[in-house]
């Protein structure tokens, strides 16, 4: 089998129409997918769960919410040769599967592929995450642009690390390394991220051609399990930190020219909006 789709969730309505989605997001033969969920949720919401993917579903297990720790329970049971790791809310655009897994086989050294997210509302939501002065993450140009923004290249970048709402990466590899379940809500992606980059000079890539709608942390947003903890944040500072003393000249380079690109774009944003203000201050003007 070709690729295992790993799923965590808890809300019919978010898996069902994430389920849809990858009828249209990939044409592989049904033989050689599979979908694993980790269901969080209750028997009477199990029970509404419609499979309209054309591929095999399967609820592999049932336990309690820990995104890490589900995900490499079900990446055990997976037997593709591929992993899709994907949230429950997102809404993959078409034929986004089949170009994460084709960029996954076809570009050398990439340790994962991850891609394109929006908000519902069409503006950014994902385009690679990177790291501030202080070694925290964030989403790069999140909220800023629309996610079909002239001022974001079509090509493929490497990006310092990735959300773990959407990755594609080979099983072999994340059954060595793994997400880190000591982290008590998220964090594990971007160390992965890390993992992959200092233990196998793997490099991050982030493809535009992967695409979808995040409705991001719907469901942990409602059960009041969104943002960082203090302990998660301390992790991620410090494996950060841990990268940055040992990175290699080409991965400070990597780093180096993805700030490069961040602060050529957020010029051009600000060029943007000045020249609108402008506009609107003169249109009010001469009326």
């Amino acid at each position: 089998m070709l690729l295992s789709i790993l799923v965590v969730s808890r809300s019919h309505n978010l898996l069902n129409q994430m389920l849809f989605s990858i009828s249209k997001a990939t044409s592989l033969d049904k033989n050689n997918v599979e979908i694993l969920c980790s269901w969080n949720g209750s028997n009477i919401n199990e029970s509404k769960i419609k499979n309209n993917s054309g591929y095999n579903f399967k609820i592999s297990e049932r336990k309690k919410y820990h995104f890490a720790t589900n995900m490499n329970s079900l990446a055990k049971h997976a037997t593709g040769e591929i992993l899709l790791i994907i949230n429950d809310d997102i809404i993959l655009d078409k034929n986004s599967i089949d170009k994460g897994v084709n960029q996954l086989l076809s570009v050398s050294k990439v340790g994962l592929v991850t891609g394109k997210l929006r908000y519902k509302n069409g503006m950014l939501q994902h385009a690679g995450i990177t790291f501030d002065l202080q070694n925290i993450p964030y989403h790069k140009f999140e909220k800023l642009i629309k996610s079909n923004s002239d001022l974001l290249s079509k090509e493929n970048q490497k990006v310092p690390a990735a959300s773990g709402a959407l990755i594609f990466i080979k099983k072999d590899l994340f059954l060595e390394i793994g997400f880190n379940e000591k982290y008590e809500i998220c964090g594990e992606d971007i160390e992965l991220s890390l993992d992959l980059r200092e233990k196998k000079d793997y490099i991050i890539l982030f493809s535009p051609e992967v695409s979808g709608i995040h409705f991001s942390s719907a469901t942990r947003r409602k059960n009041n399990q969104y943002g960082n903890s203090r302990n998660d944040l301390k992790r991620m500072i410090k494996r950060r930190e841990d990268f940055i003393n040992q990175a290699s000249k080409n991965q400070i380079t990597d780093e180096l020219n993805d700030l490069t690109n961040q602060i050529d774009i957020l010029n051009k944003i600000k060029l943007k909006r000045k020249k609108l203000k402008n506009f609107l201050k003169n249109l009010i003007k001469n009326n």
